[in-house]
């Protein structure tokens, strides 16, 4: 059973004995590398993020809430702004800025079916404006999109009703048209796609048809190739300096593919185990590897610790820790070398929180063990007062500059603590019929929400 599976079962049981006050800022160190922006306009979970020419990041869709919009970071006023409408709000699809400086948003979960859609459109940065794309010739979510040298931008991938998809497409922006490539060999869904040095394009992780692969698309010849096999699930892949591809996010394994020689090695283990965490190439060539989730004694837990890979001495450091712990947040290279982290998911809640990550500031950064986690236990139901029955549905707890998910959604939302430390469970006082009927309704609600993100790869 998946880590997303047990924690569903969890919160069938959790939120009807306990009710759990939990997380704000740990302690944090005089060097503390992270500091807090302004909060999104709204919630977005697993949405894209796009650093636009103008230097502003665009956030598009989120998959908790498929009716959440765009929205654009400007990282000199610290401040977030709407874009025009979008024509098709939606989750789980692929945001690419092409050479024309407009970004071509493409397939996802379109919130208006709830379903895996053909529809594309454009965002242009100068007019603000959303207009209308060509369709895909196969409705698609949870795909890789690439822009080649060419100019072209290739979509492989993904899933939709039929399954897993093997098939692949090419979108030529001068002509504005789509042209169905050859197939992989495997479906893939919630792979990763990165562009190498040479011009091809690695394909690996994610669900697939296959047994772990990884393939090779060739722009020059039309063609797939085999990339060997490195097994990963839930994944991260980032393009070194040195041409190689790191993978990690399927717990503390981090492997490495060479292209010269298409063959993979292991890289130094991690500090934290992570599934679906984000990573960052800096400008100083190291890698930021944030959040995510893991588990620890059957239980899953959300990561608020960070750690950066050397690829020079191939040793992991930390990095600090953020005020929230998150995972499916969208991670962004500002022009500053500041790191952008922003939205995600914590249990049973959806962010609108963002955090900034200074890389010159980590060093001697506190160990990982001294990150809070978040368990999925704590969402869902509020704690209720003395004499009080009321009780919250999942939400999204906004405090100035930082949103916490909280199981108290009444009040100020009380301290996060480390599952480490003195993490504080309140049993339930008798309530009254009402009471405890609408804390069952809480619990039924967060249940059902992670049971949807779970079923999301089967969209």
């Amino acid at each position: 059973m998946t880590p997303a599976a047990r924690s569903v079962l969890s919160s069938l049981a959790g939120p009807l004995i306990t009710a759990v006050a939990f997380a704000t800022t740990p302690v944090l160190a005089a060097d503390n590398p992270w500091s807090p922006a302004t909060p999104m306009t709204q919630p977005h979970q697993a949405a894209t993020a796009t650093l636009l020419p103008n230097g502003k990041v665009l956030e598009v869709g989120s998959f908790a809430q498929p009716n959440s919009g765009a929205e654009a970071f400007d990282p000199n006023a610290d401040s977030w702004s709407p874009t025009g409408p979008m024509l098709v709000t939606r989750a789980l699809a692929t945001a690419t800025l092409l050479k024309s400086g407009k970004v071509l948003i493409v397939g996802g979960i379109a919130a208006d079916t709830g379903h895996s859609t053909t529809r594309t459109e454009l965002y242009d940065p100068i007019t603000n404006a959303w207009s209308l794309g060509p369709q895909l010739a196969v409705p698609r979510s949870s795909h890789t999109a690439t822009l080649l040298p060419s100019g072209k931008v290739l979509v492989a991938g993904g899933q939709n009703a039929g399954g897993y998809l093997a098939s692949a497409e090419l979108y030529d922006p001068i002509s504005g048209s789509w042209t169905t490539v050859s197939r992989m060999d495997a479906g893939y869904t919630s792979s990763t796609a990165t562009l190498l040095a040479n011009g091809k394009v690695l394909i690996a992780g994610g669900a697939t048809l296959g047994d772990g692969r990884a393939e090779l698309y060739d722009p020059a010849t039309n063609q797939w190739s085999s990339a060997g096999r490195q097994g990963r699930v839930a994944q991260t892949a980032t393009r070194l300096a040195n041409g190689r591809v790191l993978v990690t996010g399927q717990g503390a394994a981090a492997a490495l593919y060479d292209p010269g020689s298409n063959t993979w090695s292991d890289a130094g283990t991690m500090l934290q185990d992570r599934v679906d965490p984000s990573a960052t190439l800096l400008a100083d060539g190291r890698v930021l590897v944030v959040g995510g989730t893991t588990t620890a004694s059957g239980q899953q837990l959300w990561l608020s610790s960070a750690e950066t890979y050397d690829p020079a001495s191939n040793r992991w450091s930390p990095a600090g820790c953020m005020s929230q712990a998150r995972w499916e947040q969208t991670a962004t290279l500002l022009p500053t070398n500041r790191v952008l982290i922003a939205g995600g998911d914590a249990p049973s809640v959806t962010l609108s929180s963002a955090e900034l990550f200074d890389p010159s500031r980590a060093s001697g950064s506190e160990a990982i063990d001294s990150c809070p986690t978040n368990p999925p236990t704590q969402s869902g139901a509020a704690a209720p007062s003395a004499g009080s029955s009321a009780v919250a549905a999942p939400s999204t707890v906004s405090t100035a500059g930082v949103t916490h998910a909280s199981a108290v959604a009444i009040g100020q939302p009380a301290p996060l603590k480390s599952i480490a430390s003195d993490r504080s469970l309140t049993l339930l006082q008798p309530m009254e019929a009402a009471g405890l009927t609408a804390l069952i309704l809480a619990a039924l609600s967060a249940a059902f929400y992670l049971w949807a993100r779970w079923r999301k790869r089967r969209i």
